[in-house]
C-alpha cells in the first residue's frame, strides 16, 4: 500500500524559498498533538506575501480538481505541447472558478487557508489528498461539509492507513482561530459526520488516480465489515493562521537576520499559545486526539485573504 500510495506524491521543493519552518522543542500537554510552525520567508526584512501568494496559486489545478484531470494534463506534455498550452488554459479556468463559486455556494473566503493547508499536508507530511473537495463543493445535489481536506498515507512502521481530516482557520485574532478550530475538530469526530465524511470518499475514489487494485484495498480500510478497518486511524490536521505583530517588530538594522529574529519572537509567541490550545482541548475532551497542527502567523490576514481572491480574479 506505501509503494501504491507512492505514485500520488509530488515534488515541493519549489516552496522552499516561500515557507519556512521553525525548529522548536515546544510540547502541548494533549498527548496527540503535534505542534509545527511555518511562516513566510522574508526579504529585505519584510515578509514575502506576496510572493507566497503567486506561489500557492499556481497549485489551483492541483487542488480543485480530480488526479485524473490533472494526469491527463501531465501526459498530453509529451503528446502534444501545443495542445497542452490549450488544456492548462482551460483547466486553470475551471479551477479558479470553482473557487470562486465554493465562495458563493458556502458563503466562506477560506479557501486561501484550504489550499495552504493541502499543500502543507502534502509537503510536510508525505500524505497525498485522497479527493478533490473542492470540486465537490459546488455541486448542488451534493451537500459538501465537514473536512476541508481528506488525505492519506501508509505508515509502514505501525502497518496501519493514515487517513487525515483537515481544517484551515484563519483569523486575525488567535484565540478566536483556535475556537473555531476546536469547534470544528468536535464536529468532524461526531460519528455521524465521519460516516458522512467516509461515504463521500468511497462514492468518488475514482477521483484519487489509484489504480483498480489499490482503489479495493483502500476500500476495505474505509469498510465496517473488513478486518482492515480496524488497521485505519484518523487524524486531524488543523491549520490556524492568525495576525501576528512580529512581522511589524523587525527593524532596518535586523534585515539581514530578519528570520532569525523573527523565529525568535515566534517562538516566544508559540510557547504562550500552548497553554491555551491544551485548555481548549481539554475542555472538550480532545487530549488524546491526534492532532497535526500547523501555525502559520501572517502580517495580515485580511490582506492575505484579498490577495488570494485578487489572484483567482474574484473580489469582493
Amino acid at each position: 500500500m506505501e509503494t501504491a500510495l507512492a505514485v500520488l506524491r509530488r515534488d515541493y521543493s519549489k516552496l522552499e524559498p516561500r515557507i519556512r519552518a521553525l525548529t522548536h522543542d515546544i510540547c502541548c500537554e494533549s498527548d496527540g498533538v503535534v505542534l509545527r510552525l511555518h511562516f513566510p520567508s522574508f526579504r529585505q526584512g519584510q515578509a514575502t506575501i506576496h510572493e507566497l501568494t503567486d506561489a500557492i496559486s499556481r497549485y489551483l489545478i492541483k487542488f480543485s480538481l480530480p488526479r485524473s484531470q490533472v494526469k491527463a494534463l501531465d501526459d498530453l506534455w509529451a503528446v502534444d505541447q501545443e495542445e497542452f498550452i490549450d488544456c492548462y488554459n482551460e483547466l486553470d479556468l475551471k479551477a479558479r472558478e470553482l473557487f470562486r463559486k465554493a465562495n458563493e455556494a458556502t458563503n466562506r473566503n477560506g479557501e486561501a487557508g484550504e489550499l495552504l493547508l493541502y499543500l502543507l499536508t502534502e509537503w510536510i507530511l508525505d500524505a497525498p489528498q485522497l479527493i478533490a473537495k473542492m470540486s465537490l463543493k459546488t455541486n448542488r445535489d451534493m451537500p459538501v461539509h465537514g473536512a476541508d481536506g481528506v488525505h492519506v498515507r501508509y505508515c509502514l512502521d505501525t502497518q496501519r492507513l493514515l487517513l487525515y481530516w483537515g481544517e484551515a482557520k484563519f483569523y486575525s485574532n488567535i484565540s478566536q482561530a483556535l475556537s473555531a478550530a476546536v469547534k470544528s475538530i468536535i464536529e468532524i469526530l461526531n460519528p455521524e459526520k465521519m460516516k458522512h465524511e467516509i461515504d463521500l470518499v468511497q462514492r468518488n475514489i475514482d477521483f484519487s488516480g489509484l489504480d483498480d487494485q489499490v482503489k479495493q484495498i483502500l476500500l476495505r480500510y474505509l469498510d465496517p465489515y473488513e478486518e482492515n478497518y480496524n488497521e485505519r486511524h484518523d487524524v486531524i490536521t488543523c491549520l490556524i493562521g492568525f495576525d501576528f505583530e512580529a512581522f511589524q517588530a523587525i527593524t532596518p538594522t535586523e534585515a539581514n537576520n530578519a528570520e532569525e529574529k523573527f523565529s525568535e519572537l515566534a517562538k516566544k509567541k508559540l510557547k504562550e499559545i500552548v497553554p491555551l490550545l491544551a485548555k481548549k482541548l481539554a475542555d472538550n475532551k480532545l487530549n488524546s486526539v491526534p492532532i497535526e497542527i500547523f501555525f502559520f502567523p501572517v502580517p495580515s490576514v485580511q490582506t492575505f485573504r484579498d490577495l488570494f481572491q485578487e489572484k483567482i480574479g474574484w473580489r469582493r
